[in-house]
């Protein structure tokens, strides 16, 4: 509940006041004082009109109070977030390659261990939006097409491995066949999310070349690079390269955790693009209590000219 003019509850302020002054000056006080007589006392003593004089200054005060109060506007409001229901499609696009196979520093989860875990948080803070699935080796392979069934994206993913393709580091075809994927997309927010330990050393499209589509196109790449200790493995500089042509932005990792905050990162970019409308609706209480104060003044009028009157 909320008022819509708050300074106007100042104003019943000045209303006790007067108010408080009418009732004093109404109060009782002898003009004579006469001898202990009981007919005299029984003649000077205060019927029921008498005590009940001051009740029409008190409805039209509680009438008053009720406009003033009807004027600040208490309305009751319910806020509501629209999002476009076209809403975010993404292509999550992984190397596979037998070298996503390594250990991370210090453990024993593979770099493609540490990607399975992420990618399959990434997707499920993705519900209400579609998720593709590509990997690439010496070439590239659709797993799954854009699909609002993250389920199904979630078993793909945790059978990820390298074998299914020649080995090798296709980076400008993963990024093509993922673009491929998101061209047709009707959505708001069309991205690819693609994730590399490597440099690009197969395939017949360059990674700048597959950038330069998905500029073409308007689809946002945003690309993870795999480091080892020393800041070696993935090819930063080109990746760098492919997500600032297509509005993307290029993110390194050496442990899992810094592949996580990457992915969140995304998901909080993708997110915060999205046009979102904000509509407030109001239950109003003002003509209510406007409707309250009128019947009140009805009321004091009626009594003032009937039974409380103070002229014949």
């Amino acid at each position: 509940m909320t008022l819509a003019v708050p300074w106007a509850l100042l104003l019943l302020i000045p209303l006790g006041l007067l108010v408080a002054r009418e009732l004093r000056s109404r109060r009782a006080s002898p003009a004579l004082v006469v001898a202990d007589l009981g007919s005299w006392r029984a003649a000077a003593g205060w019927s029921l009109r008498v005590r009940l004089r001051s009740v029409p200054i008190i409805i039209r005060a509680l009438a008053i109070a009720l406009v003033i109060l009807a004027f600040a506007r208490p309305r009751q409001g319910l806020t509501m977030t629209s999002i476009p229901d076209e809403g975010i499609d993404v292509v999550v696009a992984v190397d596979v390659s037998t070298s996503m196979t390594s250990p991370l520093a210090g453990t024993r989860t593979t770099r493609l261990q540490a990607a399975q875990a992420v990618v399959t948080n990434f997707v499920n803070s993705l519900a209400g939006d579609r998720v593709g699935l590509v990997i690439f080796q010496s070439r590239a392979l659709t797993l799954s097409p854009l699909t609002a069934d993250l389920t199904a994206i979630r078993s793909r993913v945790s059978t990820l491995s390298p074998g299914l393709l020649d080995d090798g580091t296709a980076i400008g075809l993963g990024l093509s066949e993922a673009v491929t994927l998101a061209k047709d997309s009707p959505a708001k927010s069309r991205v690819v999310v693609l994730l590399t330990d490597g440099e690009n050393n197969a395939g017949s499209i360059t990674p700048l070349q597959a950038a330069r589509v998905a500029q073409a196109l308007g689809v946002r790449v945003y690309t993870i690079g795999f480091l080892v200790a020393d800041g070696s493995g993935a090819d930063s500089r080109t990746l760098t390269s492919i997500a600032e042509t297509t509005g993307g932005r290029s993110y390194n990792a050496q442990t899992q955790s810094d592949l996580a905050a990457a992915y969140g990162d995304i998901s909080s970019l993708e997110r915060s693009k999205l046009d979102e409308r904000r509509f407030t609706t109001f239950r109003e209480f003002a003509p209510w209590i406007a409707a309250a104060a009128v019947g009140m003044l009805a009321m004091d009028g009626l009594l003032r000219s009937t039974w409380l009157r103070s002229q014949p």
